[in-house]
């Protein structure tokens, strides 16, 4: 039986996902400090949440799954950044494609090569006792490290690392199993309103932080919860802080994460359900209609920055209806869910 808190939960970020692919730009357009705020808001969860599922639903010995995201990721990259490259006015032939770089995953593309490390190296690093701790500080470690040439999507990969074995340990331990278990509803519901109570909070904290801080420094704040750059941007003012300052980085999204997951209704739900069971769908196909609107529709044609917040939302959400509708991955199926079944029945034959 499918578990729709799952579905719903991926469903709900996926769609964050879109809106912050939506919102970038829009964050030097207007005075006022609202975009920015609401950037670092959905940054603060949305990503280190996903990657937490997809380390909590990762199992060993999967190489068919290597594999088949590996072949998606190729024809992936292809596609899309050679559509960049058609929009930016660049011949698709020639090595300022960023599509025919298999080598620096173009945009969202990131997650794909990360998970595909991720698979790899995981059943060897959580050979090691307090795996977690030890991944945590080699990415603290690497925040020193100026290292910026995209290659693998390095960065991110390490950074965004210790959520992915968080799941995998909240997995192993089984910690979410109120949540699956029918007659847990009593402790769900506790949980719940915890949940609530920390996110609320927490939310709250960034609104007095947003107060207190000059919006270029509120900018750079956004930024960090990115995972996209070495101590000496990030914190170029004192960058011996950095460690510290991403160990705040990490507690927070942490937090954020986990309460923001637990106050998500476990009952199927329309439209997220759907759009969480095909996530990995929208996440590759938005950033088509992500870069077709950017470079079509100026970043702030709307008179305030709160009205543009709602238009870019319910674009997002139109872009996440069609995405997941029947027609659409029927179509989008074959460059998506590819059957790489055969390399083992080949192997099998073999041996």
């Amino acid at each position: 039986m499918r578990n729709y808190w799952y579905d719903n939960i991926k469903g709900v970020l996926v769609l964050l996902v879109v809106f912050g692919h939506l919102l970038t730009d829009v964050r030097g357009v207007y005075d006022d400090i609202l975009p920015k705020w609401v950037y670092l808001f959905l940054y603060t969860f949305h990503m280190p949440l996903f990657i937490m599922l997809s380390g909590y639903f990762y199992r060993e010995n999967r190489y068919l799954r290597v594999i088949q995201l590996f072949v998606v990721y190729v024809i992936w990259q292809v596609i899309l950044g050679s559509w960049f490259a058609f929009t930016e006015g660049i011949p698709i032939f020639s090595l300022e494609n960023p599509g025919l770089n298999l080598l620096k995953p173009y945009w969202a593309l990131w997650y794909l090569m990360a998970i595909i490390f991720w698979y790899i190296i995981t059943p060897y690093v959580t050979q090691l006792k307090g795996y977690v701790l030890y991944a945590l500080l080699f990415a603290l470690l690497f925040g020193f490290q100026a290292e910026a040439t995209g290659y693998f999507a390095l960065r991110k990969v390490i950074m965004f690392y210790p959520f992915f074995l968080i799941g995998n340990w909240m997995s192993e331990r089984n910690t979410l199993n109120f949540f699956e278990l029918p007659k847990r509803a009593e402790q769900r519901n506790r949980y719940r309103i915890g949940g609530a109570i920390v996110f609320v909070t927490l939310t709250i904290g960034l609104l007095v932080s947003m107060r207190v801080q000059q919006a270029d420094t509120f900018y750079h704040i956004g930024n960090l919860f990115k995972f996209r750059f070495a101590y000496d941007t990030a914190v170029p003012e004192a960058m011996w802080s950095g460690p510290f300052a991403f160990l705040i980085v990490y507690t927070v999204s942490l937090l954020m994460s986990i309460s923001f997951a637990l106050i998500i209704p476990g009952r199927k739900l329309p439209v997220f359900s759907r759009a969480g069971r095909y996530s990995l769908y929208v996440y590759l196909v938005h950033v088509f209609f992500v870069v077709a609107w950017k470079a079509f529709v100026p970043a702030g044609f709307m008179p305030t920055s709160w009205m543009q917040l709602l238009v870019l939302f319910g674009v997002a959400f139109v872009m996440v209806l069609v995405i997941i509708s029947p027609p659409m991955v029927r179509l989008l199926r074959p460059l998506v869910e590819i059957d790489v079944r055969r390399v083992q029945n080949t192997k099998g034959v073999k041996g």
